[in-house]
């Protein structure tokens, strides 16, 4: 597949059918990750592929998105915190830069996927998986085979987004006040433990975004 067709065409899937992904196909997804950029080189990415299903339930008890539990598959995506590079968080990016080779590798083989932050805390994932404390969480990935492909969000241009040699700012605070609205809820919600989280999912799921084709 040429590299801007799958760009362009890849989307965010969150519903999918019951069709297994065998370890091939889970082994080379892990491999374009292994193969994106890393600051250094170091190459600190650790990948927990997650397929059991008592895992993924207790993932969404804890605070997870729902649609977790339904992805046949998912990956969990660790990357090595002993960086000096703190100030520009050389870990987390570099982590990115796997989570992005392996959207596109799975694309590439007709396996929908999304990229999902909306997870519980990174200690309650530290207990669940028994990560080590060196290793943080970055990202859950969620895999499996789909019916139909979501349709594309609309997209900005150049002009919208690009400027040359200065930066562009013209919406740089709008909704600013909502989103520390939401960070101070978000903030709450994580913290409660697993029984008041599930006494309160079918008011929370009202709020979980569901997104149809980014």
């Amino acid at each position: 597949m040429d590299i801007m067709a799958a760009i362009k065409t890849r989307r965010s899937v969150r519903t999918y059918n019951s069709k297994k992904i065998e370890r091939p196909a889970l082994e080379r997804i892990i491999e374009a990750g292994i193969w994106a950029p890393t600051a250094c080189n170091r190459q600190g990415f650790r990948f927990i592929i997650v397929t059991e299903q008592d895992l993924k339930k207790r993932l969404v008890e804890s605070g997870a998105a729902s649609f977790i539990a339904n992805a046949p598959a998912g990956v969990i995506v660790l990357y090595d915190n002993r960086t000096d590079n703190l100030e520009y968080s050389d870990h987390v990016q570099s982590a990115a830069a796997a989570i992005q080779n392996m959207l596109l590798a799975a694309h590439s083989m007709g396996i929908g996927s999304c990229w999902v932050c909306h997870l519980p805390r990174k200690d309650a994932l530290r207990e669940i998986f028994g990560i080590p404390k060196h290793l943080e969480p970055i990202a859950y990935v969620t895999l499996g085979y789909y019916d139909m492909a979501p349709k594309p969000s609309k997209r900005k241009i150049f002009d919208e987004v690009a400027s040359f040699d200065t930066a562009p700012l013209k919406d740089g605070t709008k909704g600013s006040l909502g989103v520390l609205a939401k960070r101070k809820a978000r903030g709450v919600y994580v913290r409660l433990p697993n029984k008041a989280k599930n006494a309160l999912n079918p008011i929370a799921g009202k709020f979980e975004k569901k997104f149809k084709g980014t």
